[in-house]
């Protein structure tokens, strides 16, 4: 395992994709995995029967490093009726525990850049320095009767890989000449020309923004008349572990246990340890997550027994944001709410700062207690049960709130150009998030396994688990309904915002929540095993079920940064530019804002992040699944699969808000008369539907309504073999064929970025973002023999040589546009025109997509493709190891062992858009890039680890 990270245990199981990596409101080191095409956030985990997930996005929590371990477990389908809150597979690990003999072990594993091969696109070998140290100790403290077991692993690392490619102006454009920038030689797509006034690829420098000169200079210089630059963002993480557990026998009946797990994640911000202003899109951390379970288990004679289960995860972030300068600080005419902070993004340029990695805090609190018994009668194993857990979010962060100025090239053709002119295509600026929320859930299940003859078992159950929405215990939720919009209603509660929103306190709102309760929540489970022959070298097993699932306590937190408990709002193309922005913004700028109840204010043209809608139900998902399995000698276990699922009321985004483009030179909108264009990102509020459609009524910006209609379905056949350890030589290995396609969940985000077309969801229904038509996985184990010759024994004996190989196809990519070309408001979904069959070009890391393949559209217009249809390049990993035992004596052994992650140093290529942190994730690859099509990161070269390790 790559880092001792026991979730790649998931993935080798097959049929499962690690589709993500966390996001910087979440716990690092955390990774989004689909099981049998199921939801990232719907996997379930559990530690010691008790609940191990993040409520907050669904992830899991930090679950015990490997030596901690005593069982490991991954279902991908049939679960049964005491497995509840999620729907996508289950992931079930139990810590390890004391025993009446002393026994335990010490181990370090040690990285050093050393041993290790240089990354592809760095230009030196990474600095890295990796110290991974620990041990366990479990034991008696009175015999036969109190156990205890504990464990602590520290994780030091120091990188600076080097391998990040950037892209900043160069002396001569500084001076004015682009002709080698704008070049075929550092544009793939072939020569580029300055748009009118600009004449033969030449600014006069005095035309400059001041400001946008003032932060170039700041920048790293260029390496080549690109402005390419490679540099490294240091990376100095601080990770420790412990874990503790207590059992206690009280007799042979009742046995009791407490565990105690903590982690903690300490990461200093990159710019703090380099100054490189390109770092700044970075930010540290100072983490801690803890796990308490307390379970009792008592025995009711030979057939009945009573798990009891009581538990408590927390999870505190500090995200730890980058301190450089604010707009002020460079000539900008603006407020950012940290003083020292602002985000620049220039589309095949630099950017600095991001909102998503500014100063941030994420504390989530979980608690569940759960009853599950069972009670065999005959033939019939009786299982019932009940669980409820709380879990509650408080957030603090300025995502919004530092002002986000892009440039995508929109005025001079180069988003470079726009920088440096000063020609701000955006602003999108908000208040600080203030988030806070809990929810409820519950279930009741009961289940019969039914031995209906020797060769056939029959298991059946029903699972009760009403939908308890989120409740906003700060009130910052609201509904949109386009009726009361067209017939002027307005809120009871806040009378001066916009007619067709309604509020806590308003007649007919679910109280505290935005969703009514949905108590007709059933989820039937059946399934069967079968012994044709009887031998039991032989089975059959299938199984059908329904679950149901929710994604996360974030999913509402939009509503947090939009009126009238706080503001965000848009502003394009603005005339005073850059350096003062909201010059004629209405009003004034409007920023610092603070919230007054007394006084709510809803200025004209706030962005709202996604409503919802009074009668949403939870996303559904049925599963089911077909098995044959049959042991072939005596060492050979070979099975086949077919899994499906079927994914209904996934909760996706619709815009209801867009802007409409209006063709023609000249136009009047409510009162206003527009010149030479009727249509441009100038007057993108002023053409949106609801201003149209009723300009008197007070106006809104970006609005997006959630729904429940999306949906997905997933088909596999899984094979796999596994020969037992015969003779020293284990070997196992499973192929997943597979096909997932559906809309992609997009509840949550911000009030832009849903389906494409608001008029044709299915548009943007392609192949999900987890979807690998075909994955592979071999793991083997060969150990020496042991020798009878003393001499051989001492040479020959103790070794062991393991590897894994793991291959997939390549994930699936959408290519965007990276402009309003439709002049709707709404950038983020575009995509082009592809006017090439092939949109392949040579494969090489410089043409991986052929540029000439697509076109941007024409104004006004939507592309004609797809999402997630472009292939990108696949991925595999072969790493081994050899290790070597000595026996010092009956109870002691010392290993020394030495590991090779990707053994043969190959380059293995990351897809185009890709970052460097993760490279064979699905990504969007926007078209208007100057390094579109070119694959620009890669997996790791090849790493060596070093690892002693004592156990006793």
């Amino acid at each position: 395992m790559n880092g001792r990270q026991v979730t790649d245990l998931i993935t080798l199981a097959g049929a499962a994709v690690q589709a993500g990596t966390a996001n910087s409101q979440t716990w690092q080191g955390a990774v989004l995995i689909s099981i049998a095409g199921g939801q990232t956030f719907g996997v379930g985990y559990s530690l010691d029967g008790s609940m191990h997930n993040n409520p907050y996005d669904g992830t899991q929590m930090p679950l015990p490093f490997p030596n901690a371990l005593q069982e490991f477990k991954v279902e991908a389908s049939g679960m049964s009726t005491n497995g509840g809150f999620k729907s996508g597979g289950s992931v079930n690990a139990v810590t390890k525990a004391g025993t009446n003999e002393l026994h335990g072990d010490a181990f370090e594993f040690v990285r050093n850049s050393a041993f290790n091969a240089r990354n592809f696109f760095a230009k030196k070998r990474d600095s890295l320095k990796r110290n991974q140290f620990g041990g366990t100790l479990g034991g008696p403290i009175v015999k036969n009767k109190v156990f205890f077991f504990g464990g602590y692993q520290g994780t030091r690392t120091r990188s600076d890989p080097g391998d990040t490619i950037g892209f900043v102006p160069t002396a001569a454009i500084l001076a004015g000449d682009w002709t080698a920038f704008t070049s075929p030689a550092c544009n793939p797509g072939g020569q580029i020309t300055l748009r009118d006034p600009f004449v033969n690829n030449r600014i006069d420098p005095a035309l400059y923004s001041k400001a946008a000169v003032n932060i170039a200079n700041r920048f790293p210089k260029a390496q080549d008349e690109c402005g390419k630059i490679t540099y490294g963002v240091i990376n100095k993480p601080n990770e420790l572990q412990a874990v503790g557990k207590v059992d206690y026998q009280f007799n042979a009946n009742h046995s009791i246990f407490g565990r105690y797990l903590a982690t903690t994640l300490s990461v200093p911000n990159p710019y703090a340890l380099s100054g490189n202003l390109l770092t700044t899109t970075s930010n540290g951390w100072d983490n801690l997550a803890q796990s308490y379970a307390v379970g009792d288990t008592y025995l009711f004679g030979p057939s009945a027994v009573n798990a009891f289960r009581v538990t408590t995860n927390r999870l505190a972030l500090h995200r730890v944001g980058p301190h450089f300068f604010g707009p002020q600080d460079v000539g900008v005419q603006a407020y950012s709410s940290l003083s020292d902070n602002m985000v620049v993004t220039i589309t095949g340029g630099p950017s600095i700062g991001s909102g998503i990695n500014s100063e941030a805090t994420f504390r989530t609190t979980a608690y569940q207690i759960a009853d599950d018994a069972s009670v065999i009668r005959g033939n019939h194993q009786i299982a019932f049960g009940a669980n409820a857990a709380e879990w509650r979010t408080n957030q603090y962060a300025y995502r919004a709130a530092l002002g986000n100025y892009a440039f995508d090239g929109s005025a001079t053709g180069l988003g470079m150009g726009d920088f440096l002119t000063g020609k701000l295509t955006s602003l999108n600026q908000g208040s600080p998030t203030s988030w806070a929320d809990r929810q409820i859930n519950f279930g009741l299940y009961a289940s019969d396994i039914w031995k209906f003859s020797p060769k056939l078992t029959v298991n059946y159950g029903l699972r009760w688990e009403p939908f308890l929405p989120l409740h906003l215990t700060m009130g910052a939720v609201y509904g949109f309904d386009h009726d009361r919009f067209a017939k002027g209603i307005r809120s009871t509660v806040f009378p001066n915002g916009p007619p067709g929103f309604y509020f806590p306190g308003d007649p007919g709102f679910p109280k505290g929540a935005a969703i009514f309760n949905q108590w007709k929540e059933f989820a039937p489970r059946v399934g069967l095993a079968w012994d044709p022959s009887g031998d039991g070298r032989t089975s059959v097993r299938a199984s059908y079920g329904i679950a149901h699932d929710f994604s996360g306590s974030n999913t509402l937190n939009g509503s947090a940064t939009s009126p009238p408990r706080a503001f965000n709002t848009t502003i394009r193309s603005p005339a005073g530019g850059f350096e003062d922005p909201y010059r004629n913004f209405p009003g004034g700028n409007p920023f610092p804002w603070v919230f007054d109840a007394t006084k709510a204010q809803f200025p004209p043209y706030a962005s709202f992040y996604p409503a919802i809608r009074y009668n949403m139900v939870p996303t559904m998902v049925q599963t089911w699944n077909l098995s044959v399995q049959k042991q072939v000698g005596t060492n050979y276990l070979t099975s086949i699969s077919y899994l499906g699922s079927q994914t209904t009321h996934l909760w996706i985004q619709k815009a209801v808000n867009q802007a409409i483009y209006i063709p023609g030179a000249t136009c009047t909108l409510n009162g206003v008369t527009y010149t030479p264009s009727c249509s441009s990102m100038s007057n993108t509020d002023q053409r949106r539907l609801l201003s149209l459609e009723n300009p008197q009524q007070q106006q809104i910006g970006a609005l997006n309504v959630n729904e429940d209609a999306g949906t997905q379905q997933y088909n596999a056949l899984l094979f796999s073999v596994q020969r037992r350890a015969a003779r020293g030589v284990n070997i196992g290995g499973n192929y997943t064929w597979s096909h997932c396609i559906g809309d992609a969940f997009s509840a949550g985000g911000p009030g832009v970025g849903g389906y494409l077309d608001r008029n044709n969801r299915r548009f943007d229904r392609g192949n999900c973002s987890s979807d690998r038509r075909q994955i592979f996985n071999l793991t083997a184990v060969a150990d020496s023999p042991q020798f009878a010759n003393k001499t051989l024994r001492m040479v020959g004996t103790g070794w062991r040589l393991s590897g894994i190989y793991r291959w997939s196809t390549g994930a699936y990519l959408t290519v965007t546009s990276g402009l309003d070309r439709a002049l709707n408001g709404d950038i983020t979904p575009q995509r082009p025109n592809q006017i090439l069959p092939n949109p392949y070009g040579d494969g090489s890391l410089k043409n991986y997509l052929n540029p000439r393949a697509f076109t941007q559209p024409d104004l006004g217009r939507l592309g004609n493709i797809g999402t997630y249809n472009i292939l990108g390049p696949a991925f595999w990993q072969f790493d081994m190891a050899l290790s070597r035992v000595f026996q010092l004596r009956e109870s002691q052994k010392l290993e020394f062992r030495v590991e090779a992650f990707n053994v043969t140093n190959s380059l293995r290529k990351g897809n185009p858009g890709a970052t460097s942190a993760a490279p064979f994730i699905s990504t969007t690859v926007p078209l208007n890039s100057n390094t579109f099509g070119q694959i620009t990161t890669s997996g790791d070269a090849r790493v060596m680890q070093f690892a002693l390790k004592y156990v006793f």
